[in-house]
């Protein structure tokens, strides 16, 4: 039975082909018109408000590593670990300098490029300048240029013309102190304010005390203090004068005044007069003392030599060598060595942080790179 009906299904398959074909090119036909291809699209551009270009999720997520937090980037809003230069299109964080491809900069110089290859193209043509231009081959010559110290000291020129020795020049930030340091909240509360904490015009207004030595510096007479109360059990025993035979006998003790020391020693000055003798030894006391710096200390910079030495641990530490070694990026006639490539990789992973510029972005820039001219050649030291 079953046999029979399979044999009148392949039977009739061939008839009913013709009908179905027809029916499928009728409903074709009855079918709306596809819509067109859609035009080639926008060219990336550059918000300043968030600081950012329009295809960044796409060229991170083509271009870094690692895959999972790239694919991440690629499809989230704004994930927490993605650094600024990310949005940039910026993979070494290069500052603005008219290169191909930029299409604007942030508020503190950084290059919004239109692709992640133009920054690429930028970081090895700026590291070939670096060689060749400003002879920097160690690792450390070349992160004191390529992400220098916030705190800066002036040091002295060769010419000794210029900058001042020793006279430290920080560096402070706009956006911090607008006005200036002089003009920040915590030098003017210095300004106004005396050690301790107390307002200067307050000060006035605290009483002094007439036994203290700001009342007798403003010529107010000692008062006395109340006697002592003498113990009944223990009598006191009259302690010899230690300043006993100081003062020479045969000088009176106001002829002498404020030359002789030995004159404030002498309980029978009166009060007006020692206040006098003592005012009067106040130069001489203090042209003894060695002299106050009141300049500003230099700045610390110790947080700023640490991040430099680790950045130039790291780019040296990708080769095989030490940050005072010479890396051989590059020949005498400017071809890229085979260091380059992972010296690029580690100084985008610094820059980064948790992502990083991938092999094929970096070896695709390297293998952009021009040959020198030799006028080029001709200048290299």
């Amino acid at each position: 039975m079953l046999l029979n009906a399979l044999v009148l299904l392949a039977a009739l398959v061939p008839a009913l082909m013709p009908a179905v074909e027809d029916r499928a090119a009728a409903l074709l036909a009855a079918a709306p018109p596809m819509a067109a291809a859609p035009a080639e699209a926008a060219p990336p551009r550059f918000d300043p408000a968030t600081r950012s270009v329009s295809n960044w999720h796409a060229q991170a997520g083509d271009n870094l590593l690692p895959r999972s937090l790239a694919l991440t980037a690629r499809l989230a809003e704004n994930p927490p670990y993605v650094a600024r230069c990310v949005r940039l299109n910026n993979g070494w964080c290069i500052k603005s300098a008219r290169w191909s491809g930029e299409i604007g900069a942030d508020t503190e110089g950084h290059t919004a490029f239109a692709t992640m290859a133009d920054g690429a193209d930028a970081a090895a043509s700026l590291l070939r300048r670096y060689v060749r231009d400003y002879n920097r081959r160690n690792a450390l010559a070349i992160v004191r240029r390529w992400a220098p110290s916030e705190c800066r000291v002036a040091m002295p020129s060769r010419t000794g013309r210029g900058v001042a020795t020793g006279v430290a020049t920080p560096a402070v930030s706009a956006t911090l102190a607008p006005r200036g340091l002089g003009r920040t909240l915590r030098a003017r509360f210095l300004a106004s304010h005396r050690p301790g904490g107390v307002a200067r015009g307050r000060a006035k207004a605290l009483r002094v005390q007439p036994w203290s030595p700001l009342a007798r510096m403003a010529g107010k007479a000692g008062a006395r203090l109340p006697a002592p109360r003498v113990s009944r059990v223990a009598t006191l025993q009259p302690v010899p004068d230690i300043a006993a035979g100081i003062a020479s006998p045969t000088v009176p003790a106001l002829a002498r005044g404020a030359a002789d020391p030995a004159a404030l020693l002498d309980r029978k000055v009166p009060s007006p007069d020692r206040m006098v003798a003592e005012s009067a030894l106040l130069p001489a006391i203090a042209s003894g003392l060695p002299l106050l710096d009141l300049r500003l200390p230099a700045p610390l910079c110790t947080g700023d030599e640490v991040r430099i030495q680790a950045y130039a641990a790291k780019i040296s530490g990708s080769v095989g060598l030490k940050p005072t070694d010479d890396l051989d990026l590059f020949g005498p006639d400017g071809e890229p060595r085979p260091n380059l490539g992972p010296v690029m990789l580690a100084m985008s992973a610094v820059e980064l942080g948790t992502l990083r510029a991938g092999p094929d972005l970096v070896n695709a820039a390297i293998a952009r790179l021009k040959p020198v001219t030799p006028a080029a050649n001709a200048t290299t030291p």
